[in-house]
C-alpha cells in the first residue's frame, strides 16, 4: 500500500508542468477616441501626395489625469500612420490594410523609429494596461484589417489585427460624431514631428476638444 501511494507520488511528481500564460484582452470594445488629420506630411520628404489620419481609441476603464497620463487599465490603441487619398480628409468607408505600401486604404504597420539615437515606438501599436502593471505592455500591430463603415452621424471601426509576437487582436470602436483635429497646417512637411513631442490639436473639425495625446510611462 505505502508503496502503491509513494509510486503515484513519484509519477505526479515527474508529469511535466505548463508554464504560465498570461491571457490579454483579444477583443477589446473601445469606447471613446479621437482622430488627427495630418495632411500630406510625407509629401516634402518622400513624394507620398496621400494625406494621413491618425486614430487613437480608449477602453471604458481608461482615464486620464491632470498630468495627461494614462490612468486605470485597459487598452490603448493608437494607429499613426493612416493613408486616404488626397482628396479624402476624413475616413472614407472601406477595408484598409496593414501595410508599408503608404497607399489609399492602408495603415503603416509599428515599428521603432530612432532618432538621435533615441527610439521611438510608431506606426500602428496597442498599449495592454493591466491591473497588475508587471504585465503591462506595448505590442506592434504587424498585419492585418481595419474595415470602416458610416451610418448617419455614427463610425464605426472594426479591427483584426496581427500583432508581432503573432497573436490576434480584434475588437470594435463605433462613435457618434467622431472627433477630427486639423494638424495639417502646424506639421506640413515636418517629418516625424509627432515622434518627438506630444500633439497639442489646434484646430477642430468638431465642436468639443479634447487634451494633447495621452501619455502612459511604462
Amino acid at each position: 500500500m505505502i508503496a502503491s501511494i509513494l509510486m503515484i507520488f513519484v509519477l505526479s511528481s515527474c508529469e511535466k508542468k505548463e508554464p504560465f500564460v498570461y491571457e490579454y484582452e483579444t477583443n477589446p470594445q473601445y469606447s471613446k477616441g479621437y482622430v488627427d488629420f495630418w495632411g500630406p506630411v510625407y509629401l516634402t520628404e518622400y513624394g507620398i501626395d496621400n494625406n494621413v489620419l491618425s486614430l487613437y481609441a480608449f477602453t471604458d476603464s481608461l482615464g486620464v489625469d491632470d498630468d495627461n497620463q494614462l490612468k486605470g487599465f485597459g487598452q490603448y490603441l493608437l494607429l499613426d500612420d493612416i493613408f486616404v487619398s488626397p482628396n479624402d480628409t476624413l475616413f472614407p468607408e472601406g477595408v484598409y490594410q496593414v501595410s508599408n505600401s503608404a497607399d489609399a486604404f492602408t495603415i503603416a504597420p509599428g515599428e521603432e523609429y530612432e532618432v538621435d539615437d533615441v527610439k521611438y515606438d510608431v506606426g500602428a501599436l496597442i498599449y495592454f494596461i493591466e491591473q497588475n502593471d508587471s504585465y503591462s505592455i506595448r505590442k506592434f500591430i504587424i498585419g492585418g484589417t481595419m474595415t470602416v463603415t458610416r451610418i448617419n452621424e455614427y463610425t464605426r471601426f472594426e479591427f483584426d489585427f496581427i500583432l508581432d509576437d503573432e497573436t490576434e487582436l480584434k475588437g470594435k470602436y463605433i462613435q457618434k460624431d467622431l472627433i477630427y483635429y486639423d494638424e495639417s497646417q502646424i506639421n506640413q512637411g515636418v517629418l516625424r514631428q509627432r515622434a518627438k513631442s506630444p500633439l497639442n490639436p489646434v484646430k477642430v473639425f468638431a465642436p468639443e476638444k479634447l487634451k494633447e495625446r495621452p501619455q502612459y510611462k511604462g
